[in-house]
């Protein structure tokens, strides 16, 4: 007979996985449907309005809504997997990189230059590994390459702090620190993405929250919309890259047989 503490926390496992798959079945029908891009921009470009553009004239929120709304149609694509959010990614970090430097966000803008390149590595790699609908091919996260991220991202956290002082940049302990570890998540998730690693969408949340909180401190509130709906964006690349990790399995397991 089972201990009455072990079927307890057994039932209380399946709930919580009832209700976790429940909560994506609802991202991936809102990620899915095809007003969700319109929507996107609508926020974004309500939150430049509400900077009031046309009495009060800034280049920084400009050049930040301009990168959001190439920003939101690029991760829109790449959750999909689609090849040519690439294309509006450099686009977008065009934007991004400007709004940010502006700010005075070193770390928040260096990474859209690293962006940049690795859109253009992403284009040739995406296009290579395709399948016959032209969607993207997921890859799995070994143990070897979830130990060279992690060393990677330490080193990334760490050149940001000798960057952002041999810049003479005048941060706030609380904004360095947010910048360092936005600086380090965005080149390995991005690197991650473009290497079609799907665990590079569990990267962009962590990222897009502090995002989100160092925006919200900096009083930029373009970027800091554009991020809360990248927050979604990440999980429903969560949940859309999984199906397609869980359907090309079965169909490798179908050739096997």
């Amino acid at each position: 007979m089972m201990p009455t503490n072990y079927s307890s926390s057994n039932t209380l496992f399946r709930i919580y996985q009832h209700r976790k798959q429940q909560l994506f079945s609802m991202i991936i029908t809102i990620g899915r449907n095809r007003f969700y891009p319109y929507i996107c921009v609508l926020f974004v470009t309500l939150a430049f309005i509400y900077t009031d553009p046309l009495t009060k004239f800034s280049l920084r929120y400009t050049a930040s809504y301009f990168g959001a709304v190439c920003g939101l149609i690029c991760v829109i694509l790449l959750a999909k997997r689609k090849n040519s959010g690439n294309i509006f990614g450099m686009f977008a970090v065009l934007g991004e990189a400007s709004g940010n430097f502006l700010g005075g966000n070193i770390g928040a803008s260096l990474p859209s230059i690293y962006y940049f390149g690795s859109h253009i590595y992403g284009l040739i790699t995406w296009h290579r590994n395709q399948d016959n609908n032209h969607y993207v091919k997921t890859r799995t996260l070994t143990e070897s390459a979830f130990l060279y991220t992690l060393i990677f991202l330490i080193c990334a956290i760490f050149f940001n702090v000798y960057l952002t002082n041999a810049l003479n940049v005048n941060n706030t302990i609380y904004q360095l620190l947010i910048n360092c570890f936005i600086f380090g998540l965005g080149v390995v998730a991005q690197l991650l993405l473009m290497m079609r690693y799907s665990f590079n969408w569990y990267l962009w949340v962590l990222l897009n929250l502090l995002v989100i909180g160092l925006n919200i401190y900096t009083d930029n509130p373009i970027i800091a919309t554009q991020y809360l709906i990248y927050l979604f964006n990440s999980l429903y690349g969560i949940g859309e890259w999984k199906l397609s990790e869980q359907l090309q399995t079965k169909q490798q397991i179908d050739r096997e047989k």
